[in-house]
């Protein structure tokens, strides 16, 4: 049995981008920072790279017109929209209870969970400058 190709696609995008987000903070930090591989939120959106390379794999491999394409998209803006109205709201009401309550309960609370709208489009660019690529070249 083949392997689904453009779940792979997706896949490597994800790991990318996570990779990304690991470079640019150890070099803001000027130290290794791993953290970031495995934490929500950041530059780029890893969930929108992921569904959008996704949706843009099964596009060109099934069809635009097909019913895979049609579920990949919206599969796409359920995770997109989560990543920016669900979650970002709620690292905003994170951020307002720790300033509230600066107890030992919420300092392990994480700083990043959404996306602002600036990750999210460093996300969908993300996915199109490295899946799409991989989804025209791959056999």
């Amino acid at each position: 049995m083949d392997a689904p190709v453009s779940l792979l696609i997706a896949l490597i995008v994800q790991l990318l981008s996570q990779i990304v987000k690991v470079v640019g903070r150890s070099v803001r930090e000027r130290r290794l920072v791993l953290e970031p591989f495995t934490q929500s939120g950041g530059m780029p959106s890893a969930h929108t790279a992921f569904v959008t390379a996704l949706s843009l794999s099964v596009g060109i491999r099934a069809g635009f017109g097909s019913e895979a394409f049609s579920v990949a998209l919206v599969l796409a803006a359920v995770v997109i929209h989560d990543a920016l109205r669900v979650r970002g709201t709620l690292q905003e009401v994170i951020a307002i209870i720790k300033r509230i309550d600066q107890s030992e309960q919420t300092r392990h609370l994480p700083e990043t969970i959404g996306h602002s709208p600036a990750e999210v489009a460093a996300g969908v660019i993300f996915a199109l400058v490295c899946g799409l690529p991989l989804a025209l070249w791959w056999p």
